[in-house]
């Protein structure tokens, strides 16, 4: 299976991409508020999830103005850093729903992938 291959079998990741953020954006605002009303808005853990859904907003911004797969290979990885803690974090309250973050994770993960595929198309195919 070459590269071009792999690129070609995800291209269908730049297609439902925004539909996928506002499915995960949803997920996040539920976990927030679920929080609030758990430990309210001062707890540190709150503000790092209203930090991460910012963070999460502003990819297409930023992606968009600069266009360069290197920037978006960045934000995946802090984006997914940042899912990853605010896991652990919310792991360790009473809240147990930290699982529904997985799936933020995943596509952190397959879009990562993707991006690195054409990353690797870009410096060492050509």
């Amino acid at each position: 299976m070459t590269l071009e291959t792999i690129i070609e079998a995800l291209f269908w990741i730049d297609t439902i991409a925004a539909t996928v953020w506002i499915f995960l954006t949803v997920i996040m605002f539920w976990i927030l508020y679920q929080l609030y009303g758990l430990e309210g808005k001062q707890h540190p853990i709150f503000k790092f999830g209203v930090f991460l859904l910012v963070l999460v907003w502003l990819y297409p911004i930023y992606t968009f103005l600069f266009n360069q797969l290197e920037v978006g290979m960045a934000g995946n990885l802090l984006t997914l850093w940042a899912t990853i803690y605010y896991m652990l974090k919310l792991k360790k309250l009473p809240f147990k729903k930290y699982f529904l973050l997985l799936p933020q994770i995943i596509w952190l993960l397959i879009a990562s992938f993707y991006v690195g595929c054409l990353l690797a198309e870009k410096y060492l195919i050509a």
